[in-house]
């Protein structure tokens, strides 16, 4: 019986991602403290596992100790790494309560959304291996049921090397490019086809085996060009207004090429994003944008942002994709968020989407329009409450639903 509840609690968790969020790095907290991505996280782009300095924010983000409800042991931990701090762990688990948007009799569900697990070590000063896992996915994955989203990966795995620390690193293996900001929320426009038949422009755990240059040498500057063989890009579809299912890509490599046919044709990755803060430290910024290209298919991100150390951030991001005379897709998202208390950040999002299937279709018949209330509630060490109210309209639809989202992480 064990057996068969992890088996379905597995099954589960990889067949509803598509509803799900997927906890990666959070702009937010960069401009409410004044550190970079790569302060909390093993990469410059943030997402994946948290490095001491990001766990330690995790383990202080709280209303009550662990000792007020009989947990004590959990507020002695006082790390997340092991072997004299070479290797570090640590995972994200999220459950969430939710009704689809898309029926007003739509049942309401309680669904896992995602069992991640990540790990780094460092073998040396200048290399260090990190990998994560999404065993929902991965389950699916090796069952021969294939994941939700064409383009999604169970699973990521690089070394970055780096042997003087003020000079680039080299980011080498299966990984997501840099592309625009970080969220934990793919259903963000920003990632997303507008659109009541709308999927994933950018899949939750897109990876492409390739290789990244990245600068981090001054506080104020984050920097890096990539090169990745297209092989998850060439596999993603979009859906017509008609419900037909057609490739994202026109005229470049199929799904099945060989890996020199693959060689032949390289993704390039761009991201520039300068983050000057006031020598005071209460005011904290970031601009910056990135570039995703592939013969036709091109993916442009430009991002704003500027926060209060301690008190409040507002953000906000210009997604344009294009496939050369096919699809096109515009969208923007601009959120305010404020930090009452240490463990209560509320936030309100909106966002605005269009989408051309074809040159001559009219940009405004396929749009998405969100307008989201919502907050991030700390209650405990690595425990977080998220409440949210979302008003969707669409082409076809109007909505009204909230959800609430369980989130452990370590």
């Amino acid at each position: 019986m064990k057996q068969r509840f992890v088996i379905t609690l597995i099954l589960a968790t990889a067949s509803i991602l598509r509803l799900s969020n997927n906890a990666v790095a959070l702009p937010q907290y960069s401009l409410l403290t004044g550190n970079k991505c790569i302060n909390c996280h093993y990469t410059t782009q943030g997402g994946g596992g948290r490095t001491e300095l990001g766990w330690y924010s995790g383990k202080d983000m709280k209303l009550l100790s662990a000792r007020s409800i009989g947990m004590g042991g959990l507020d002695e931990i006082e790390s997340n790494t092991l072997a004299d701090g070479s290797l570090a762990l640590g995972g994200d688990v999220r459950f969430q309560s939710v009704r689809s948007p898309r029926s007003d009799d739509a049942t309401r569900k309680l669904i896992p959304m995602q069992f991640a697990l990540y790990g780094s070590y460092q073998a040396t000063s200048w290399l260090t291996a990190e990998a994560m896992v999404e065993i929902g996915a991965l389950y699916l994955d090796m069952s021969g049921k294939g994941v939700p989203y064409n383009g999604q990966q169970s699973w990521m795995a690089s070394v970055i090397i780096q042997p003087i620390p003020k000079l680039p690193a080299l980011r080498i293996g299966h990984f997501q490019p840099s592309i625009g900001m970080r969220y934990d929320d793919h259903t963000m426009l920003i990632r997303q086809i507008p659109g009541a038949n709308g999927s994933s422009l950018i899949p939750p755990n897109y990876a492409e085996y390739g290789a990244e240059l990245s600068y981090d040498g001054l506080k104020w500057l984050t920097a890096s060009v990539g090169a990745f063989l297209p092989k998850a890009l060439a596999g993603m579809t979009t859906t017509t207004p008609g419900g037909e299912t057609i490739p994202l890509l026109i005229n470049t490599v199929p799904v099945d090429a060989s890996l020199v046919e693959l060689v032949r044709s390289p993704s390039l990755s761009a991201r520039v994003v300068i983050s000057p803060r006031t020598d005071d430290h209460l005011v904290n910024t970031y601009a910056g944008a990135s570039l995703l290209t592939n013969d036709v298919f091109t993916l442009v991100n430009a991002f704003a942002g500027v926060g209060l150390t301690g008190k409040a951030s507002l953000m906000a991001e210009y997604a344009l994709s294009g496939v050369q005379n096919g699809r096109q897709t515009r969208a923007v998202s601009i959120e305010l968020s404020a930090q009452p208390f240490v463990w209560l950040l509320p936030f309100v999002r909106y966002e605005y989407g269009t989408t051309q299937t074809n040159p001559r279709a009219l940009p405004s018949a396929l749009y998405s329009r969100q307008v989201s209330f919502g907050t991030q509630f700390f209650p405990l060490p690595f425990v977080e409450i998220r409440p949210e109210y979302r008003l969707t309209t669409t082409e076809v639809y109007d909505a009204k639903r909230w959800t609430v989202q369980l989130h452990l992480f370590f």
